[in-house]
């Protein structure tokens, strides 16, 4: 059976890099032992339990960010050889966990309020609707936002194309019947070709380099209605987790349009809740 300085070494790692990854998994083989586990067992919180040993060892935090990356390599080599179906290590990087928590959530029944007040107490223009509209039903990001284009929209079977990019994979979403309508409206008006989708609005100019600026603005607007309000990620971060509630973790991820099931997991109420207390016992970030 193929072991693990073999599988570096058909990965082009030097003798000396081998040397010392192997050296760092002595510390997780020493935790396993401690815990009663097999590596095949080990989840996303059973490493945030040994990231908080490693510190209670007296490791610091920038040994422990170098033990963690021949741990991502080690579970890799564990789906090659069959012993795993996923790598619990993949998006766990001590720096980020802080970042990486969603927090301040909104429930979907406050998002919808702040759809529907928008809509009709502050008179806005039916492209911010547009907007507000893809953030809050198809969580989409900023940066979606601005690559959409007209031709993403299928207007009769009520769904719209989110292309991927580097960071996100390609997905098709539903789209509510009242942004169906807000979309025929906005299109009948601006007869787009090709290029972006909000350039142009009733009263003005939106250019693609502007996006942000706009949905900063709205939320802005927003906080009028809501003062949890924080910004267009909170948005985001509340929409994956409300969709955890009714669907299965596979089909989220691809709403959500992530590349890792472990960027997923991270919005699942019980694993956050987990991530949170294992954060205020020892992270040294918080």
């Amino acid at each position: 059976m193929m072991t693990f300085n073999t599988y570096l070494a058909q990965k082009n790692y030097s003798p000396a890099t081998i040397t010392t990854y192997t050296k760092y998994l002595q510390n997780f083989t020493q935790w396993l032992e401690v815990e009663l586990l097999t590596a095949a067992e080990v989840t996303y919180s059973g490493l945030l339990e040994y990231i908080r040993w490693l510190q209670e060892k007296g490791k610091k935090n920038a040994l422990i960010q170098h033990i963690l990356c021949p741990l991502r390599h080690y579970f890799n080599y564990l789906i090659v050889t069959g012993e795993r179906i996923d790598n619990p290590a993949a998006g766990l990087f001590l720096k980020g966990i802080t970042r990486r928590l969603p927090g301040n959530l909104l429930s979907l029944e406050q998002l919808q309020q702040l759809y529907e007040q928008y809509n009709i107490q502050l008179h806005v223009p039916v492209v911010k609707k547009i907007m507000l509209g893809l953030l809050i039903y198809q969580g989409i990001t900023v940066e979606e936002l601005r690559r959409l284009e007209a031709a993403d929209f299928y207007l009769q079977e009520g769904k719209v194309n989110i292309g991927g990019s580097r960071h996100s994979n390609e997905r098709w979403l539903k789209l509510e019947p009242l942004q169906v309508l807000h979309l025929q409206e906005y299109l009948k008006v601006n007869r787009f070709k090709a290029g972006p989708l909000f350039t142009v609005e009733k009263n003005g100019i939106i250019g693609k380099h502007n996006i942000v600026c706009q949905v900063n603005w709205m939320m802005r607007q927003l906080r009028q209605l809501n003062p949890k309000l924080i910004n267009a990620q909170q948005i985001r971060s509340s929409v994956i987790t409300a969709w955890l509630k009714p669907h299965h973790l596979r089909q989220v991820q691809y709403m959500a349009g992530h590349r890792y099931v472990s960027s997923t997991q991270r919005y699942q109420v019980s694993h956050l809740e987990d991530l949170q207390s294992s954060l205020r016992r020892y992270h040294p970030m918080k």
